[in-house]
């Protein structure tokens, strides 16, 4: 009996706390609802939120009207200044280009006669040409050169150990200054530079010197890469022009308008040659090179017409030899289309000849 009343004990203790854990879940449940609830009901009637929300709304318009000049910035133009070889390219004034005269009928050309003494190796772009057209092609130098004696060359008061830097333009300017300088005794100073036309003239000083790139400096054959060469080494010292009694006055003035200290030095002159047995002979065209070789037609031939001989002309000095005797130039180079007068030459008898077939 004694079991039993205990067993009913402790069944009554384990209901009684089983209905007390049901209660307090039950309150506890109760209690989480209203809060949730509460919760709901304080969340959305709050006016407050809405305004910070409109105003956090505004706020970034108004940011970017203020910020519309600030952050839109354009980008500032880039100025590209003209380079130093663009600037030296305009250092000489190129004058314009003489007067061509083509005619609608081109006739061919079957002969050529060039103005100066066949070279010695035999190679040359004129018999490359003469080559490709079959044409015939005669060396005939229309002028001759003598170099002045040393008394008449002491008389101009020029002492070639004072200048540092000495300009070529040919390669008969070189012969003459190293035979001046033989006669005279000159000892030529291993410092001294050499600034020369084109890299064919700078070449030729091997023969009288100890060639060093440092020494010798050139151009392309035209004059603003010469001037564009001797600027660099402006300061270097006074600068000697070896020439000849007839000369192309375009070096000589650009080098006093941009103040170069120099001096020329008459050391050779042109004298015409006897074309005495080319009389009855005649060419399609006649290739000149200087003024003196215009010179020396007329000396020659006196009575000389041109017909229809077409004259190929190098240089405006040359150029303007041949308008004072009132002829035609038929091919004419330093252009920007032909540099060089082989390649004039070499357009005009493509066509000339296509033409005449």
């Amino acid at each position: 009996m004694a079991k039993k009343v205990v067993e009913k004990q402790a069944t009554a203790k384990i209901t009684s706390a089983a209905k007390s854990l049901v209660k307090k879940s039950a309150k506890t449940a109760s209690s989480s609802g209203v809060k949730s609830v509460a919760k709901k009901v304080t969340v959305k009637p709050e006016p407050v939120s809405t305004k910070t929300s409109k105003v956090a709304a505004k706020k970034p318009a108004e940011k970017k009207v203020i910020a519309k000049p600030v952050v839109e910035k354009k980008p500032e133009p880039i100025i590209v200044k003209p380079s130093s070889k663009t600037e030296k390219k305009v250092l000489v004034e190129v004058k314009p280009l003489p007067t061509i005269v083509t005619s609608a009928k081109l006739k061919p050309v079957k002969s050529i006669l060039i103005s100066q003494p066949k070279p010695d190796l035999g190679k040359s772009p004129y018999i490359d040409l003469a080559n490709q057209f079959k044409i015939k092609l005669d060396w005939r130098p229309f002028t001759h050169v003598e170099g002045i004696k040393a008394a008449d060359f002491r008389k101009q008061k020029i002492y070639i150990e004072q200048y540092s830097c000495v300009i070529f333009t040919s390669r008969i300017a070189i012969e003459q200054y190293f035979r001046i300088c033989d006669e005279l005794r000159i000892k030529i100073s291993e410092d001294k530079k050499y600034f020369c036309n084109s890299e064919a003239i700078a070449l030729y000083l091997q023969k009288f010197i100890q060639y060093r790139k440092r020494k010798v400096f050139y151009g392309d054959g035209r004059l603003p890469k010469l001037m564009e060469v001797i600027l660099k080494h402006k300061e270097d010292g006074k600068f000697l022009l070896p020439c000849s009694d007839v000369r192309d006055k375009a070096l000589a003035e650009a080098l006093l308008k941009h103040n170069i200290a120099y001096s020329e030095a008459f050391i050779y002159k042109t004298v015409a040659s006897d074309l005495s047995d080319l009389s009855d002979v005649k060419y399609d065209m006649l290739v000149f090179f200087n003024p003196s070789a215009i010179d020396s037609l007329y000396a020659n031939f006196p009575k000389f017409s041109q017909d229809e001989t077409r004259l190929a002309i190098f240089g405006n000095s040359t150029a303007e030899t041949v308008k004072t005797h009132k002829l035609n130039i038929n091919i004419f180079a330093p252009t920007p289309e032909n540099p060089s007068l082989v390649d004039a030459i070499k357009r005009y008898i493509a066509e000339a000849n296509k033409k005449g077939k």
